[in-house]
């Protein structure tokens, strides 16, 4: 049998169309299955029916014309269910429905199961035979892998076209929601010209000129990186031209260029071959981290070789004219491509592959260019096409329809009313109606975080990653290094709070100079563990940011990951043999230091069940409501197949939310959240109601969250969060704030519908 799936298999997988595929599976499967017919019925959602699309055994006529509602026949039963039905005598069950133009009437055992792809059902895969007989487990195995497989092929389908009138795409699809905001615009997509794997390998006698030619190449990609950063650093913020210091510190890194350099002098290879061969080592190290910012520096590192090897072909990239809007469409998008295109041109980005914490996807938050990542297209057939994109809910729409783009240009012109609306308040303070004030706070610390930008706007900074200088060097950052980058920070927030997260870095997010190899990193030796073992490291951190709060008294010190009460109270242990250190030695000087409140990241299920007894050691805690969503659903949002369960709102998140409160209410500690709930209209609603007044979120979130905080009122949100805390499922909750939102003239706000 396995023999046979796999021959199945390849030949769905290289059938021209989708039509043929079928036909193949159908023929195959009934030889393979030894029955007398196997029939595929496809959905037709619109209609609310299912047609018989390929059949051998039945009337060869019957298949494309022959139709069956969806609440009709063991079909229909199957399509309801989703799951599979095995009748030894189908003809007895009281939902079989006798179509006499499929001839049909002779058979009696029936195996039907639904064809699923991301929780629809795209139809129905069925065999039969004459004789009556319970089919066995095996068939059954058999059959489901064989409708796993021919799902794929039929979404693909569906977005060429062909199960619709090739002139009428109007598809939605569903994928990753990279970057907020709205588009409409005609795709243009992006192939390479050169890729890796298209470079053939290929010897050299002469070692000397092919590294004078890397060398020359290398040079030139910097000039094009740093025409690049410039075009960004005119366009946005100033920082966000940062993350092109990667791709330069990628082109200088020692260990990288090494490795070619040997490979072109130790091993002959010519300059072409090495940097695909080294470059080949690296993607597939960083390709098996568990950590997603980390995962998708194998794409920036792609990027960089592949302009490498383009200067080194002499066939650099083709400048390219545009002359209206469009939506960047690619298998993978680079922070590089996204600069090719100007800025005035680019509204809207779609990637085949990548996540929320690509470079590409950071900047298109940047900049404010709604992304979509994640999706299943045959690229060369969607050129030109008219795209809507939804980066709000994750959705692209293929060709939509008049009613359909109108609703979204009408949603478009009231998102810029309002951004311009929103930008005049910004400067204002953040005091509810009924007179509380609420903390909005900066998320810094990537490259691409303008810690200058809201100097005027963020009341502070609520979490500073201190790990990504870390990432960025070739070997641990010295002390003074980290003091110079923790001062000027500080500095730029005086008499605001600043509050930097110690490292976080582990076996999901290892350092390029501290390899960590594990079976299960997520649940591995990572955060306040990691640094926990190595006290050097850890106090080497602490009495830098010590250092750098001299004259400064704004800093407050977070530890991540905490599971354990042993671990806070170790870590209070280094923090005061860290300033008793750094006291010592500013008091020879005539100075001093005040000493910082120290907090606990609450991110794991664990630390919710020891709140009680972690506040006699702790000063505040603060809420990674991402890391704790993930955790508590077990859902990796950056991966597409199960992104939709990720939902910040379910019941047990709100209720391990509402837990956290109520402990920092009884035990007098100050709690914040600092996951992307924060930085959500609904999410900071149903947040205030709770109880919680301080907020961190990344930049482009502040001036809406201060908008929406100055309309709101405490007395109105409570009575909805004790309805919300009684409803189990998160629509609910959602619709009463959702609602609310409505109410104060702020429905632009909620997710588009259509």
């Amino acid at each position: 049998m396995l023999t046979a799936l796999r021959q199945i298999v390849e030949g769905v997988t290289l059938a021209p169309s989708l039509q043929e595929a079928m036909h193949t599976l159908a023929a195959q499967t009934r030889k393979a299955m030894e029955v007398d017919c196997c029939s595929i019925y496809l959905s037709e959602a619109q209609r609310r029916r299912y047609r018989l699309a390929a059949t051998d055994g039945l009337t060869p006529e019957a298949a494309g014309k022959t139709v069956l509602p969806f609440d009709e026949g063991l079909v229909g039963l199957v399509g309801r269910r989703e799951e599979l039905i095995n009748l030894a005598d189908a003809p007895a069950h009281p939902s079989f429905k006798y179509l006499p133009e499929v001839g049909e009437e002779e058979f009696h055992s029936f195996l039907g199961v639904p064809i699923m792809h991301q929780r629809r059902v795209l139809g129905v895969l069925v065999v039969q035979q004459r004789e009556s007989r319970q089919f066995d487990e095996t068939d059954e195995s058999f059959l489901v892998t064989l409708a796993a497989q021919l799902a794929g092929r039929i979404a693909h389908a569906e977005v060429k076209g062909i199960l619709l009138n090739q002139h009428h795409w109007r598809r939605t699809l569903k994928g990753v929601a990279a970057s907020p905001g709205l588009a409409i615009a005609k795709a243009w997509i992006w192939q390479p010209k050169l890729e890796l794997a298209q470079i053939n390998l290929k010897h050299s006698d002469d070692p000397e000129l092919q590294c004078e030619l890397l060398q020359q190449a290398v040079l030139q990609v910097q000039m094009d990186l740093d025409g690049l950063a410039l075009r960004f650093r005119e366009s946005v913020a100033k920082d966000s031209g940062a993350i092109f210091e990667i791709y330069q510190h990628l082109l200088t890194d020692p260990a990288y260029m090494r490795q070619i350099e040997q490979a072109i002098r130790q091993e002959s290879w010519s300059a072409a071959s090495a940097v695909r061969q080294v470059t080949e080592r690296f993607i597939a190290q960083f390709e098996a981290m568990s950590d997603p910012y980390l995962r998708e520096r194998a794409l920036d590192l792609r990027d960089v070789a592949q302009r490498l090897l383009s200067r080194l072909a002499h066939s650099h990239h083709e400048e390219y004219e545009f002359d209206e809007p469009v939506v960047l469409m690619a298998e993978e998008v680079t922070a590089t491509l996204l600069a090719e295109i100007p800025r005035d041109r680019l509204v809207g980005m779609v990637s085949m592959r990548g996540a929320v914490n690509s470079h590409a996807a950071i900047l298109a938050r940047a900049l404010g260019i709604p992304a979509v990542m994640g999706l299943d297209l045959p690229l060369a057939e969607l050129d030109q096409r008219l795209l809507v994109v939804d980066g709000n809910i994750g959705e692209l729409i293929i060709e939509p329809n008049p009613s359909v783009l109108e609703e979204y240009q009408q949603l478009i012109r009231q998102a810029k009313a309002f951004d311009a609306l929103v930008g005049g308040e910004s400067h204002l303070p953040s005091v509810t109606r009924d007179g509380v004030r609420i903390s909005v706070l900066l998320n810094a610390g990537l490259s691409v975080d303008s810690e200058n930008a809201m100097l005027d706007v963020a009341d502070g900074i609520g979490l500073y990653r201190t790990e990504i200088p870390f990432m960025l060097h070739d070997s641990f950052p010295s002390e003074q290094e980290q003091t110079t980058r923790y001062r000027a920070i500080l500095a730029n927030y005086p008499n605001r709070p600043v509050c930097m997260r110690t490292l976080d870095v582990g076996g999901d997010k290892p350092l390029p100079y501290l390899p960590i190899v594990e079976d299960n990193p997520f649940l591995g030796w990572r955060g306040i563990r990691l640094t926990l073992d190595h006290p050097e490291l850890f106090l080497s951190q602490l009495k830098a940011m010590l250092r750098a709060s001299e004259q400064q008294d704004n800093l407050s010190i977070m530890l991540p990951m905490v599971t354990s009460l042993s671990e806070v109270q170790a870590g209070r242990r280094l923090l005061d043999q860290a300033w008793l250190e750094v006291s010592e030695e500013l008091g020879r000087r005539g100075s001093s230091i005040r000493y910082p409140s120290l907090g606990a990241m609450i991110e794991v299920p664990a630390a919710l069940y020891i709140l009680p007894e972690m506040a006699a050691y702790v000063d505040f805690w603060s809420v990674g409501s991402n890391d704790l969503t993930q955790y508590l659903l077990a859902v990796d949002r950056n991966n597409s197949r199960v992104a939709d369960i990720y939902d910040a709102f379910h019941p047990a998140v709100i209720r391990a939310l509402y837990q956290v409160a109520n402990e920092a209410h009884q035990h007098a500690k100050p709690v914040s959240v600092c996951g992307e709930l924060a930085g959500d209209p609904l999410g900071v609603l149903v947040l205030m109601a709770m109880g919680y007044r301080r907020f961190s979120m990344n930049l482009s979130s502040i001036p809406k969250i201060k908008y929406v905080i100055r309309r709101a009122s405490l007395e109105e949100l409570q009575p909805l969060l004790e309805l919300g805390l009684k409803q189990d499922n998160s629509a609910a909750l959602k619709s009463l704030f959702s609602g609310y939102l409505e109410q104060i003239g702020l429905a632009s706000l909620l997710p588009s519908k259509h």
